[in-house]
């Protein structure tokens, strides 16, 4: 008897001779019983799957290719990583970008269950920029004339003088005549070297220029105006992006825990859980906290708190004359005019002496000085949400 193995589940052959006489009388009588062997393959595994024959898909909870590993416990889903069980209250797992928000990356094919979330964080929102200002000086008055100063000066106008003759003022009125105290022609100027007193000696003409300071407005108030409100812009510095792994997650983990894909840069390194509003993480390994907004809330404004100073630098327009005249009080032989607050250049180095406002106008040009406008109020993020990542 003789036998051999012609394959997986072969079948033993048995032939049994009849003797020499029998083996010419006739052809030999062949039995088939039937006999199945399950031999291993030649590797030596000790299964195999039925199916194993293809690429191991990381998230369907089977050994797709027959290694007898599922999931993240097979060597070949390197991008999976276990994760502990999303706690009550919580939703996950994301993929989690926390970054400038030039660089905003996208959600990747495994990360793409749905629409994602896109907040915000690092709020800049300067104060809100208060301007007060006034309206024109009211109520005021003119000061006596007879606080213009009136001055003859041996230079030009512009030109620093040797010599200067003020023209005393007292008791002025508007067109009533002052004089004969004044510079007569027959003086010289100082000149350079006269320790500042006249000289006959200088040759150089005295009444050279004249000069009129200007007649100053005083009392009045200014009105304030409403204060205007200027609020820039809010400027988000920070994007964050959470985009939701796809489902079904896979298998090949501890009790509790499961098997999900692993973020990539520039996300953050350890996947995330999530919950509406300013939450503190729960317990467990998802410790690294990370708070979007959605919305602003935007309180920024200004007291209404203008006030205005007293007015300044108005003046009341005011001319002037100036006469020749030596006898008292007497003014006929006008020698120039000018408005308050200007300088004349004189010719011929006259007598300047008599003086005379010859006219006098309501104040104009007084100012004042605005105050308050106080910022008040602040911009911040609204409608929050939290996230929580593995480290």
């Amino acid at each position: 008897m003789g036998s051999f193995l012609v394959g997986r589940g072969a079948r033993l052959t048995a032939c049994i001779g009849l003797g020499a006489a029998g083996a010419l009388a006739a052809p030999a009588a062949c039995l088939y019983p039937e006999y199945t062997f399950d031999e291993p393959e030649p590797s030596g595994s000790a299964s195999r799957s039925s199916s194993g024959d293809g690429a191991e898909d990381c998230a369907n909870g089977a050994d797709d290719d027959g290694d007898g590993r599922i999931d993240c416990a097979d060597p070949a889903c390197g991008d999976f990583v276990c994760t502990a069980a999303v706690p009550e209250g919580w939703s996950g797992y994301f993929a989690l970008f926390d970054g400038e928000p030039a660089m905003d990356p996208g959600c990747p094919p495994e990360f793409a269950a749905g629409p994602p979330f896109v907040g915000n964080r690092g709020l800049s929102a300067p104060p809100a920029s208060c301007a007060c200002s006034c309206g024109p000086a009211e109520g005021q008055g003119c000061d006596p004339v007879d606080g213009i100063t009136i001055t003859v000066a041996d230079a030009p106008c512009g030109s620093e003088p040797h010599c200067l003759f003020p023209l005393e003022t007292p008791g002025w009125e508007a067109q009533v005549c002052r004089g004969p105290d004044g510079v007569f022609s027959d003086r010289l100027t100082c000149g350079p070297s006269s320790n500042t007193e006249c000289s006959a000696t200088t040759g150089a003409p005295c009444a050279v220029s004249v000069s009129v300071s200007p007649l100053a407005a005083s009392g009045g108030a200014c009105a304030p105006s409403a204060v205007q409100v200027q609020r820039p812009d809010p400027r988000w510095t920070r994007l964050g992006r959470a985009c939701a792994a796809a489902e079904p997650l896979g298998r090949g983990c501890n009790l509790g825990q499961v098997c999900a894909p692993k973020p990539a840069a520039p996300f953050e390194g350890g996947l995330c859980i999530a919950r509406d509003g300013d939450a503190v993480c729960p317990p467990g390994p998802y410790t690294e906290r990370h708070v979007f907004y959605t919305d602003v809330e935007d309180s920024r404004g200004c007291d209404d708190d203008c006030a205005c100073g007293a007015p300044s630098g108005g003046t009341c327009p005011t001319t002037v004359a100036l006469y020749s005249d030596a006898q008292l009080h007497t003014c006929s032989m006008r020698v120039t005019e000018l408005p308050a607050g200007s300088c004349k250049d004189l010719e011929d180095n006259p007598s300047v002496v008599g003086r005379k406002v010859t006219s006098l106008g309501a104040p104009t040009g007084g100012a004042c000085l605005p105050s308050g406008g106080t910022p008040r109020g602040e911009a911040r993020g609204a409608s929050p949400r939290t996230f929580c990542c593995r480290t």
